[in-house]
């Protein structure tokens, strides 16, 4: 290993308190034990904000770690604490730690090492073939903690570069502890914490301190700059991501959750991993009883299902005028235009579809106010941005929206019955068109105007469009 200058100051030390002695010691806190309503108000809170289960019998354990924060912040009371973390100045000072506190950091260095092994031999190489050796692929630890996982990925890659260098990577690594994310961005490690990495390795890829009684590493520059790190809270509904991922490493994270909350973290896992991608679990958890897209591969690997369909297997849903409908799952959409404006929107990543059929292009403001969220969906000035509220709820920017217009033929003559107005058709046109661009959409399809209506199918799984016109048909990608 090359030798480094690394400093003590760049590792979090142990707390010490000193007393006016001038010697280190640790200060007891006067007080009583936590009461049970104090450690059940902690649990809920712990439970809905992080989705971490506290049994009865972690009880101790977490008194033993709140006592550092009540020395820290010299308060002798778990109540005076609880008071704090819950007032403005503590959730904007003291929620990070109170966060730190209750996270464990158990991880280490090529940790269950036969998922590398697959990673490297099986998965990457069934990625490649299936999108191409340049295109990069894109990989997720979540729950990072202290780092060692995803330098692990780094290294392992960066040693399979070496074999087909026409590989790209992209590692993206997350925790809620702040903290963590620190020690993990520095990539500083004691010595003995790189015993699992093999020798040729801890020589190619880490600095040795030449302060021998610290005993400290660091990853070299190289592979630090191969990983992001990031905040993120596995309960928030969005995760901020605009893409999905081909592989995801969330192992030994699960153990923390109840039933529950495992559900609905891993549904959202499901949704950032892209078909045919993999799913990194921990040995010691399973996947067993729940409704996912995955099937297992390996122990404790799990690939997206690839599904393709037939047209007869897939419900038909016919859209009718003034109607909006927003679908998770895949159909077909049917619907048929005159002057009406159809307008599609897909995101890739969540396989989220949209589609409207507006009628006019604008309501009045005053009758707006007034109509029914569906009467709404009648106006093209109401329904799109409509649509763009709904795609946010399920975390979807509009630059990741992609859009498509159909429809807008000059069937009906005029919006208001003079010679000079425009028609229906164009009207709800030139509407479509300026809240796509004010919106900052992109659009990728237009097919509009003409004097021929059109019967349009949208498939909600792909956010393809098949447009037919009298005898003509053409399918639009």
């Amino acid at each position: 290993m090359v030798e480094c200058e690394l400093a003590m100051s760049d590792i979090d030390p142990t707390e010490t308190i000193q007393d006016s002695g001038g010697e280190d010691r640790r200060r007891k806190i006067a007080g009583e034990p936590m009461a049970d309503a104090m450690f059940s108000s902690f649990r809920t809170f712990i439970h809905t904000e992080l989705g971490i289960h506290l049994p009865d019998a972690k009880k101790s354990m977490l008194q033993s770690r709140l006592q550092k924060r009540l020395r820290k912040l010299g308060l002798n009371t778990f109540e005076e604490y609880h008071a704090y973390v819950f007032s403005p100045e503590g959730l904007t000072n003291e929620l990070s730690h109170l966060i730190d506190v209750v996270t464990t950091r158990k991880t280490d260095f090529f940790r269950e090492p036969t998922h590398f092994e697959y990673l490297t031999h099986e998965a990457v190489p069934r990625l490649l073939k299936r999108k191409g050796r340049h295109r990069p692929l894109k990989m997720w630890s979540a729950g990072c903690s202290t780092g060692e996982e995803p330098y692990t990925l780094a290294i392992v890659l960066r040693e399979l570069t070496e074999r087909l260098p026409e590989v790209h990577f992209f590692i993206l690594a997350t925790d809620i502890s702040e903290q963590a994310l620190e020690q993990a961005t520095l990539g500083i490690y004691a010595l003995k914490r790189i015993e699992p990495v093999p020798k040729v390795l801890r020589n190619k890829y880490f600095l040795k301190s030449k302060e021998q009684p610290q005993a400290l590493v660091r990853i070299v520059p190289e592979l630090r700059s191969l990983v992001t790190f990031r905040r993120l809270n596995l309960m928030a509904q969005d995760f901020g991501m605009r893409e999905a991922m081909d592989v995801i490493f969330c192992r030994n994270v699960l153990i923390y959750f109840d039933k529950a909350t495992q559900e609905i973290v891993l549904d959202r896992l499901c949704r950032y991993l892209k078909p045919g991608g993999y799913l990194f679990i921990g040995h010691s958890e399973t996947l067993h009883g729940f409704d996912l897209p995955l099937h297992p591969v390996a122990r404790a690997v799990y690939k997206k299902i690839v599904k393709t369909y037939a047209d007869a297997e897939l419900p038909l849903i016919h859209l009718n005028p003034g109607e909006l409908l927003v679908s998770e799952k895949p159909a077909i959409v049917r619907t048929v235009l005159g002057s009406c404006i159809a307008v599609t929107m897909f995101n890739h990543r969540l396989k989220i579809a949209a589609i409207c059929h507006a009628l006019l292009p604008q309501c009045q403001e005053t009758k707006m106010e007034a109509e029914r969220e569906a009467e709404r969906w009648k106006y093209v000035d109401a329904v799109i941005p409509d649509m763009i509220q709904k795609m946010r709820k399920y975390g979807i920017e509009p630059k990741e929206i992609e859009v498509k217009i159909f429809g807008g033929a000059d069937v009906l003559s005029s919006t208001g019955g003079g010679n000079n107005n425009p028609t229906v058709g164009s009207a709800n046109i030139a509407m479509a068109q300026h809240l796509i661009e004010a919106e900052r959409l992109r659009l990728k399809v237009s097919d509009v105007g003409g004097t021929r209506g059109r019967k349009i199918f949208f498939y909600t799984y792909t956010g393809e469009v098949l447009v037919k016109r009298l005898d003509q048909s053409e399918r639009i990608p």
